[in-house]
């Protein structure tokens, strides 16, 4: 699946000519973006490009999704003044749901192997164990039917992030309607999303279901 084209590309510094990576208050509705906007770090990249390894698509259905969540999760952040780690949220929604797809999936149940695929992807380049945990967690979590804040930060706000990105009707957690569906969506198109969701499910619902929304209790991760 590729993206339509809508409106113009913004540099790949995020923030037009400013040098830094895109932030959700660069985002405007008229102005094309993309997930190379937001990169600042070699870690960054490397989830970048395992994401695109596994999905086997540049600027796709899903790397998209993995964009609008990042920069939803950032807005919710700041909303609320929490803190986090911007390298480990922006990795961790990249890869949480990498473990839908081959080059990921040893045919575990899909978010075990995405937390596999993020700990291989990330353990390479020097992080502790504790930033690597955080990253799996939020793989690994992002389907829990309850709050996760006992956890990182990081964890909670992948999970919720997903939630208004997949469920909008349902859960915003104050985040608008309007800057969704007049900003982000028309930024970071969401055409085919649901289309590429249904044929996922249907591929993958024997690995998707059993244990997706019951993650592994603190210390029994499976990566």
């Amino acid at each position: 699946m590729t993206a339509a084209a809508q409106g113009p590309v913004a540099d790949q510094s995020g923030g037009p000519g400013h040098g830094r990576p895109l932030a959700w208050r660069d985002v405007r509705g008229d102005t094309r973006r993309r997930a190379d906007e937001l990169i600042c770090t070699e870690s960054e990249s490397v989830a970048l490009e395992a994401l695109r390894t596994a999905t086997g698509e540049v600027d796709g259905g899903m790397e998209r999704h993995t964009v609008r969540q990042y920069l939803i999760a950032e807005r919710l952040a700041e909303a609320r003044g929490i803190a986090y780690d911007r390298e480990v949220l922006l990795c961790a929604s990249f890869l949480h749901d990498s473990g839908l797809y081959g080059p990921a999936s040893s045919g575990d149940v899909y978010i075990k192997d995405s937390a596999r695929y993020a700990r291989r992807t990330l353990e390479p380049l020097g992080w502790s164990e504790d930033r690597l945990r955080t990253c799996v967690d939020a793989c690994e979590q992002h389907h829990a039917l309850t709050s996760r804040w006992w956890m990182p930060n990081e964890v909670e706000l992948v999970r919720r992030s997903d939630l208004v990105e997949v469920l909008p009707e349902l859960m915003r957690f104050g985040i608008p309607r309007s800057w969704l569906k007049r900003e982000l969506w028309q930024a970071v198109p969401r055409a085919g999303f649901w289309p590429a969701t249904l044929a996922i499910t249907r591929e993958h619902w024997r690995r998707m279901l059993p244990g997706m929304f019951t993650p592994p209790a603190p210390g029994r991760s499976s990566a």
